[in-house]
Parts: C-alpha cells; sequence; structure tokens
C-alpha cells in the first residue's frame, strides 16, 4: 500500500478514535455505570467482575479507569491530575490493539498500533494534531518511515521492500520527487536527483560487481557527463553533446596506461593523447578525415619528437631530441612559399 494511502487512513481513523477516546474518558470521569467500591481500609478480592472500574486520588479525582463497550472495545485509561486523558490503551472487536498518548491540552499526540492484517505502526503528530511522522511495518515484511510538513505533505519516504531493496526518497513543497536513493537485493547501490519538472538529472550508483558511476543529463533528459571506475581498476570520464554525441572521453586503464580522446561534431576522432605504462606520451592530432597530422611523442628514455604529415599521409618534419641531447630536423620536399 503506498504510503500516502495509509497517512489519508490513519487521518481518518485518528478521528474515529479521538471521539471514541472521548466518549470513554466521559464515562470514566463520571463514574457512570461503575461499580463504586469504597472500602474505608485494605480489601482483598480473589475476582472482580464488571464492565468499568476507575481508580480516584486523595482528592477523589479520577485517575485510572477500564472500560468496555458494546461495540467490543476495551481499554484502559490514564488521566492527569486535571482528569485530562493521557494515555489510553485498547482492543477492538475488528482485532486492533492501540495505545495513544495526548498532550496536556487533551490533543493527540501519539499513536502505536497493530491490526489484524498483521500491520504495526507508530504515529507522531503535532501541537495542531496533524500527522508529522508515521513508521509502519507490514504483514507481507515491507517497512516504511515518512515524514510530512506542517501542511500535511509528505516530504520523506524511507522503505525496505520484502525483496531486499531499501530506499528514501526527498520530495519539494509541492510533493514532487527530488532525490531518491536506494540500495538493491543485489548490492548494488544509486542516488538519483531530479529537477523540479521530474527529470533525472544526475544518477550516482554502485554496481555489485564493484564498479560505481555518475551520470549527468540535461533538462532533456540527455546524459552529458559519465564518471566510471571499474572493478578491474580501470576508470573514465566522457563528456556528450547537446546531440548526445560523444566529444571528449578521458581513461584510464588497469594495466597504467592513460588516455584522452577528442571528438568533432561529426563523431571523429581529432585529438588523441596517451601514456602508457613503459614511460611513453604521445599526442596525435587529426584531420577532419581522421587521418594524424601531428605527433608529438617523449621516451621513456628522454628522447622526444614530433612530426607533421601532409593529407596524404607523408611525413614533412620530423623533428627530434636524443636521450643524449643531439637535436635533428630533417624535412621532407618542403615547398617554398
Amino acid at each position: 500500500m503506498e504510503l500516502q494511502t495509509q497517512i489519508d487512513e490513519l487521518k481518518a481513523s485518528s478521528k474515529r478514535q479521538k471521539i471514541a477516546i472521548i466518549a470513554l474518558a466521559s464515562v470514566i470521569v463520571a463514574g457512570v455505570g461503575v461499580a463504586a467500591i469504597q472500602p474505608t481500609g485494605d480489601a482483598t478480592f480473589d475476582t472482580i467482575t464488571c464492565k468499568a472500574w476507575k481508580v480516584v486520588d486523595k482528592d477523589g479525582k479520577s485517575r485510572i479507569g477500564a472500560v468496555t463497550t458494546p461495540d467490543g472495545i476495551a481499554s484502559v485509561l490514564w488521566l492527569d491530575k486535571d482528569e485530562k486523558l493521557r494515555i489510553n490503551a485498547s482492543t477492538d472487536a475488528d482485532g486492533q490493539a492501540s495505545v495513544q498518548w495526548s498532550d496536556k491540552d487533551g490533543k493527540l499526540r501519539i499513536v502505536a498500533g497493530t491490526t489484524a492484517d498483521g500491520e504495526a505502526s507508530v504515529q507522531w503528530l503535532d501541537k495542531n494534531e496533524k500527522l508529522r511522522i508515521s513508521a509502519r511495518t507490514l504483514a507481507d515484511g515491507e517497512a516504511g518511515v515518512g515524514w510530512l510538513d506542517k501542511d500535511g505533505k509528505l516530504r520523506i519516504n524511507s522503505a525496505t521492500l520484502a525483496n531486499g531493496n531499501a530506499s528514501v526518497k526527498w520530495n519539494d513543497k509541492d510533493g514532487k520527487v527530488r532525490i531518491g536513493a536506494a540500495t538493491l537485493a543485489d548490492g548494488s547501490s544509486n542516488v538519483q536527483w531530479l529537477d523540479k519538472d521530474g527529470k533525472v538529472r544526475i544518477i550516482a550508483a554502485t554496481i555489485a560487481d564493484g564498479e560505481a558511476s555518475v551520470v549527468w543529463a540535461d533538462k532533456d533528459g540527455k546524459a552529458r557527463i559519465n564518471a566510471s571506475t571499474f572493478a578491474d581498476g580501470a576508470a573514465s570520464l566522457a563528456w556528450w553533446d547537446k546531440n548526445e554525441k560523444l566529444r571528449i572521453n578521458a581513461a584510464t586503464s588497469a594495466d597504467g596506461q592513460a588516455s584522452v580522446g577528442w571528438w568533432d561534431k561529426d563523431g571523429k576522432g581529432r585529438i588523441n593523447a596517451v601514456t602508457t605504462p613503459d614511460g611513453n606520451a604521445i599526442v596525435q592530432w587529426l584531420d577532419k578525415d581522421e587521418k594524424v597530422r601531428i605527433s608529438a611523442v617523449t621516451f621513456a628514455d628522454g628522447s622526444a619528437g614530433v612530426m607533421w604529415l601532409d593529407k596524404d599521409g607523408k611525413v614533412r618534419i620530423d623533428a627530434s631530441v636524443a636521450s643524449d641531447g643531439a637535436v635533428d630536423l630533417p624535412t621532407s620536399d618542403l615547398k617554398p612559399k
């Protein structure tokens, strides 16, 4: 059952119970139908059978009473020194049992109960008798706690389900879910952030196999950024444009390699930068036809080089420095301006 439906039912039930409590309290205070046993001293009885009884204080004020009614209700009531009802423990004909606490002004503040179908609940009300917190366990194993604001709107809802999932949701003042956090029975977990229009904007998740990721989406629900770590130790960070085309991807692999790639709006690779586990590093620039035009490299031995290629893939300039400091700048078919 949805928590909001349960809350609505509780509000109606609380009103009915309050009317019954007032009626019962009136019986106790007035002493109607109560066997008036007033011994002058101590007395011992094996059995007392009655439909109601009450205990009074030294001033003769009713403080504790027990009552049964023709419709099957049985209650024990506690009243304060001003004979205001403070605690009521009762069982109903339908199998429900409850304990209710009222404040010094006679307003209902806490209700704890069990139902015939196996449900158990505790509700907290504010000084205006508005429901603010509701905790429940259901017969199927589900359990939940809901928090309401002063206007009666559900703001936080936490629950564990019979299938092993658990979740917490936060609603804004308009009742829309803005944040949802969950752990699943398979060991994965996630947190989602939604905007005021109910669209998911950020998802952070861990998978049972050890993977973890965060995805950012734009206002149209399109993924724009994805950061991930993998079970084998690899990690990546990718950016997409508004047309969901991959534009940048930065990654490290389990073997120690790291790379960043850039793509243009047509999905063609334009720049690729890599460091290898053996200590080499390279950056390549490609043209719109994905042909390498410039390649810059540093090697583990300390040497470095830069090559320029023409559109036909021919090397035109090759500049390098060797590990011993020697410099070389050969050229091929250079045409004067």
